[in-house]
């Protein structure tokens, strides 16, 4: 503890004040160890970005054409109606934003324009104007009849 001893008379310190700036030299030294520790660690996958093999990657290309087409403007989908595959397929429409729309709808009420989509997180008015040509809305009951 010589080098503390010199270190108070160079800055004319007491031995306290010595041993509170060590004690927080110490501290500060720690934390940089801890937060490096942390960065090292591999940090929480979320669930709605992982990657999973679409089931048309094993498929042929000719049998893959023969399957449902996905959304257009000559086939609209109906946003009230429309499974979650379905509309993860809608162009800016993922996996997350899908079951948005469907918990939506069931927990609000069905969409009555295709303008309240925008009511749903995540759906801005350019995503609207993308989304508006292959996107219907029909009440649920008369899209069954």
């Amino acid at each position: 503890m010589g080098w503390l001893y010199r270190l108070q008379q160079r800055l004319s310190i007491t031995r306290q004040e010595g041993l509170a700036i060590l004690t927080l030299a110490v501290l500060f030294l720690l934390g940089l160890a801890v937060r490096h520790l942390q960065q090292q660690q591999i940090p929480p996958v979320a669930a709605d970005s992982l990657v999973t093999p679409s089931p048309t990657d094993s498929i042929p290309p000719s049998l893959a054409s023969s399957g449902p087409r996905s959304p257009s403007a000559e086939q609209p989908l109906n946003v009230n109606t429309a499974p979650p595959k379905a509309l993860d397929a809608l162009p800016g429409i993922g996996p997350a934003l899908s079951e948005r729309i469907v918990t939506y709808r069931s927990t609000q009420r069905p969409f009555q324009r295709v303008d309240e989509l925008e009511r749903v997180s995540g759906i801005g008015p350019k995503t609207l104007s993308t989304l508006r040509p292959m996107v219907r809305v029909t009440a649920p009951d008369s899209a069954s009849k």
